[in-house]
């Protein structure tokens, strides 16, 4: 698969024009206006041919866009000397960005085609389980438990009498399963958040960094900005650091980091954020310039299983913790669970909106064990509540039927 850039007036022309030359087939990955005119980037398959076509739409050569700003140190003060030093950078095009985009969709794809297929299988055995344990795989199902972990749980619970009691040891075994670090009494110096893109690593670093402030005052934070050159990406690096009274730094390749870490790792505490492509090589680098480094992986609750896995499965990558963002976006973290109950990695902290200034939380088996028992048990009971309410009426209406067929023997 590769990636065909189109520019034009409006995103219909450019999307007309991608369509003309590929095919309908085509996947839009990105579609954002640019210098004055609509990019389109789709994703192509490398067997499709150009269809010779007339180009409906003018099509403007893209515009080189402005470098990025020098390294820079936080609110109020002025640039170091760190600007002025030059190296081998290693920066994040959009294209980079775009494929490993590509790549997580064709994965997920296929990753869903393998689960329908697991499902299909398990709904066609023979249901011997009794009836609780029918209704909570009913559950799982339709909430997007991945099979393999349905067929852990299930294994789990098929000695159980009753949902309280299939309930509580589903809770039990999410307990026991998922290890905790804490990571806001850990001593290291250095941390580097990693991630897909937009599993919310700028906003959980800003999170933690205040949460480092508020623990203790005297401790001075730097909150690096590493390779990311997404449009207001430093800016956003450059608020967080004033609201947690941190130092801020944009760095653009391995050599200004190895010489921003001499000036300054003795005495800051370093929190490091990523571009999210690139993670293993990025990673393997960094872990050279910096000795002692924790790196922590952040994962989104709605985020499909098989994303993560690819993270968790890339060689020399030994993550010190798992973080969680946008975990009121989802009832049932069924992909989380999954991966923290069958991997060495143990959970730290966790996020629930979007405003930066609200503190992580720390996450333990414990948690998930009781949001899934406690989410759980409200769906039984509305389900339960659902069926009587439904069943009433009608057996009421069936009543209702009978004495007006006998008032009208009997009067007629």
């Amino acid at each position: 698969m590769r990636l065909e850039q189109v520019f034009a007036p409006d995103a219909r022309l450019a999307m007309a024009h991608i369509q003309q030359r590929f095919g309908e087939n085509c996947l839009v990955v990105s579609n954002r206006r640019y210098n004055g005119s609509n990019e389109l980037i789709a994703a192509v398959d490398n067997d499709a041919q150009t269809v010779a076509a007339p180009v409906t739409a003018p099509v403007t050569a893209p515009v080189t866009a402005a470098a990025p700003a020098p390294v820079g140190v936080g609110p109020g003060q002025q640039p170091t000397n760190l600007a002025l030093i030059s190296g081998a950078g290693s920066q994040v095009t959009e294209q980079q960005r775009a494929l490993t985009l590509v790549e997580l969709i064709k994965t997920e794809f296929q990753t869903s085609r393998l689960e329908m297929q697991k499902l299909t299988r398990l709904t066609r055995q023979p249901q011997t389980h009794s009836r609780h344990i029918a209704a909570l795989q009913s559950l799982f199902m339709n909430t997007g438990m991945s099979a393999r972990l349905s067929q852990q749980v299930l294994e789990q619970m098929a000695s159980t009498e009753n949902l309280q009691d299939a309930l509580s040891v589903l809770a039990l075994w999410i307990k026991t399963s998922i290890k905790t670090h804490d990571l806001l009494a850990d001593s290291s110096q250095a941390h580097l958040i990693a991630g897909n893109p937009g599993s919310g690593k700028s906003t959980m670093i800003a999170r933690v960094a205040t949460q480092l402030a508020t623990a203790d005052s005297s401790r001075k934070i730097a909150l690096i900005s590493f390779n990311d050159d997404r449009i207001g990406a430093w800016q956003a690096t450059q608020i967080a650091g004033a609201g947690a009274g941190a130092d801020t730094y944009r760095v653009t390749s391995f050599k200004q980091l190895h010489t921003l870490y001499k000036a300054i790792g003795d005495s800051h505490h370093l929190l490091i954020d990523t571009a999210g492509t690139g993670i293993q090589r990025e990673i393997r680098c960094i872990t050279k310039i910096i000795p002692g480094l924790k790196s922590h992986l952040i994962l989104a609750a709605d985020t499909n299983e098989t994303s993560a896995l690819n993270l968790l499965a890339q060689p020399h990558l030994h993550w010190t913790s798992c973080m969680v963002s946008r975990l009121d976006g989802v009832d049932y973290p069924w992909a989380i669970i999954s991966i923290l109950a069958n991997s060495n990695i143990p959970v730290s902290l966790g996020s629930y909106c979007a405003n930066v200034s609200s503190p992580p939380r720390a996450l333990s088996g414990d948690f998930f064990a009781r949001l899934i028992h406690k989410t759980a048990q409200g769906h039984v009971d509305s389900a339960l509540a659902r069926r009587k309410n439904a069943q009433a009426p009608v057996h009421a209406g069936r009543l209702e039927q009978q004495q007006c067929q006998l008032k009208q023997v009997n009067f007629g």
